[in-house]
């Protein structure tokens, strides 16, 4: 039986940051090709072209040497998966999360991107398996699209297979019988509780966690992370996303944190969903008012959600700042404290607001007509309100090792 580590902080052994997709997809292409044990990968989009071609040939290749390859990809971001029949031949277990647009699970999608490697490297992020160059429809990009994701090794490598092992037994046919209960009751390591928020403070080493969202245990376990990180910043914070969507509790965090004086930046994705882009203007005026600067992202396709607060802690992984991530969706984050790692991420951030950034003016808000006003309102609202029905019906169905 696997001994539960209370502490969700852990000591960190390494870690590589992997920005955009050539990085990513050579880093994890020799992960899989050294693997002598297990591949275990958990992606929203794996996609139909040459780039995601390459990675299903790689993990078929795995498969046929011995390695046990598990591949969870969700019905609504990958299906059809064209590759299916050539992993499935290859001996790759492969399993669709909620395979219907309103399935067993609601509205449930997985939103992760985790990868682990023999249990030894775990790689999360927000990449899906898919050619950074090219629009979900196929067409070039400008440039490829930004993304980070992070390489570790160390304990906390366990805590990303245990949660990897988790959705992968619920998604089994044959979950509930007594042999398999049995077993998962015997080896299972039950998942963390929520009432450890992941905060600035209390220790100075350098430390990294895992938290992973889903409709059970942890519904809020991410958001719980950011918002006890603002509500502790004393100096800075970099939010970057691609979707701003944001409920009230992290609006009012951010108010909260620049009326106190801290320096709040937001970094927010643009021209990728036409909707988004008339709904989050919406929030521009409160945000403004109060001396947060806001830049929009222009010059091409922002896929990264990160935030750094204080040069001294930071959140990477999938989850974006909206209410499908918050409320809806299987995210996954890591979270590290006082490492080298933060200032580096911090300072590819600032570089690419200053690049590809348009700092929005109150001046140039300000212009806009009433009914323009009304407009980015609606929308947003409306936003609100179809995914927080999404959300109903999105609760996982309690496993018996689901002990928390």
């Amino acid at each position: 039986m696997s001994l539960l580590r209370k502490d969700r902080w852990q000591e960190i052994n390494t870690l590589h940051l992997l920005e955009g997709g050539v990085n990513y997809f050579s880093s994890l292409i020799g992960l899989i090709q050294a693997a002598k044990k297990e591949i275990f990968l958990e992606v929203y989009i794996f996609s139909a072209d040459a780039q995601a071609e390459q990675i299903a040939k790689e993990l078929a290749d795995a498969a046929r040497r011995g390695v046990e390859v598990r591949l969870i990809v969700d019905w609504i971001g990958s299906a059809p998966l064209p590759f299916e029949k050539m992993l499935r031949d290859a001996g790759v277990h492969f399993s669709y999360y909620n395979k219907a647009w309103f399935g067993k699970l609601g509205f449930s999608r997985t939103h992760r991107k985790i990868a682990v490697i023999d249990e030894a490297y775990a790689v999360v992020g927000g990449i899906n398996i898919c050619d950074d160059r090219l629009t979900s429809q196929g067409q070039a990009l400008g440039a490829p699209r930004w993304d980070l994701a992070i390489v570790a090794t160390g304990h906390i490598v366990e805590k990303v297979h245990a949660t990897f092992l988790r959705q992968w037994h619920r998604l089994a046919d044959d979950a509930m019988h007594l042999k398999n209960v049995i077993k998962r009751l015997l080896e299972h390591e039950a998942p963390w509780s929520s009432k450890h928020y992941l905060g600035i403070r209390h220790g100075n080493k350098p430390s990294i966690a895992f938290i992973a969202r889903d409709n059970l245990h942890h519904r809020r376990d991410i958001e719980r992370a950011y918002l006890k990180a603002i509500g502790q910043a004393q100096e800075e914070i970099w939010l970057v996303t691609p979707y701003f969507i944001p409920g009230r509790k992290l609006r009012k965090a951010l108010i909260r944190a620049a009326d106190r004086g801290v320096q709040v930046n937001l970094l927010i994705g643009k021209n990728e969903f036409a909707i988004v882009d008339w709904a989050v203007p919406s929030l521009y005026g409160q945000f403004l008012s109060s001396g947060i600067s806001i830049y929009e992202h222009q010059k091409d396709q922002l896929h990264a959600k990160v935030m750094v607060v204080d040069r001294r802690w930071v959140t990477l992984g999938s989850s974006n700042c909206d209410p499908l991530s918050f409320l809806v969706n299987h995210e996954a984050n890591w979270v590290i404290r006082n490492h080298a790692i933060i200032k580096d991420i911090r300072c590819k951030i600032a570089d690419r607001a200053q690049e590809s950034g348009s700092l929005v003016l109150m001046e140039n808000f300000q212009r806009r007509s009433s009914f323009l006003k009304l407009l980015h309102w609606s929308i947003y609202n409306l936003i609100r309100l179809v995914m927080r029905i999404a959300a109903v019906g999105t609760r996982d169905k309690p496993l018996p090792w689901d002990i928390n």
